[in-house]
């Protein structure tokens, strides 16, 4: 099934800073990639993760446990929903730079599903993270992520200070 993907569908980046040496159209086609990347994580529509990432994906700082390639960030999106279902992402800062575009993002939600055997009780969830993703031909081919999960585990409980 083929959808339909609008520009205003996808997540709007606060600020965004384009290399000036860059091709515009190279720059815009890397942003567009980038948006829809994260259209996936803010939604968990897989129609977004299809139309952002390469079938040679590859995830350079892959967590124990997460398949490789294309099948990894879906994996990753249905554990991280089955805890938060009303998972989203924003994307705080975008900065687009030769083949690379960095992105500084929030998720926020609730956390009222399950997550290691624990049951949610709705607590709120907000961290941070930054993506690094290689971009070639307008698809994502390659990413590095690092995530505050030190604040992602004491808000779902699962460590105390």
């Amino acid at each position: 099934m083929t959808v339909a993907i609008t520009k205003s569908a996808l997540p709007q980046p606060a600020p965004t800073t384009v290399d000036s040496g860059l091709d515009q159209a190279a720059a815009q086609a890397s942003i567009r990639a980038a948006r829809s990347f994260y259209a996936f994580w803010d939604t968990g529509d897989p129609a977004h993760l299809d139309t952002a990432i390469a079938p040679s994906f590859y995830d350079s700082t892959l967590p124990a446990g997460r398949p490789q390639g294309p099948e990894g960030p879906r994996f990753a999106s249905e554990q991280f929903r089955a805890a938060v279902p009303d998972l989203r992402c924003a994307i705080d800062d975008l900065l687009v730079v030769g083949d690379k575009v960095t992105a500084r993002l929030r998720f926020t939600g609730s956390f009222t599903g399950t997550f290691g055997g624990k049951q949610g009780g709705g607590q709120p969830i907000d961290f941070l993270a930054i993506d690094i993703l290689r971009i070639v031909d307008g698809k994502v081919v390659e990413n590095w992520h690092l995530e505050d999960n030190l604040t992602l585990m004491i808000q779902l409980g699962v460590v105390e200070l």
